[in-house]
């Protein structure tokens, strides 16, 4: 599974529902990271974001979490 950032777009933070809010008890996503309701780390299929995606897309962000490092 990979790792996703769910964000709520700065402009619907009055009018949509948090991002926390917006995924909860939806299938096949597990949240991570939630210290910012607006701002939640998730795991999820490619299934299951893209179905968040369309969902969402008016009123949040779904995208991948990159993780850089140095080796």
């Amino acid at each position: 599974m990979a790792r996703y950032i769910v964000a709520t777009r700065r402009d619907s933070r009055e009018d949509a529902p948090s991002a926390l809010d917006a995924i909860t008890g939806e299938p096949g996503v597990k949240v991570l990271q939630a210290s910012d309701p607006h701002m939640v780390t998730i795991e999820a299929d490619p299934e299951a974001a893209a179905r968040l995606e369309a969902k969402l897309g008016g009123t949040h962000f779904v995208e991948p979490e990159i993780r850089r490092g140095l080796h």
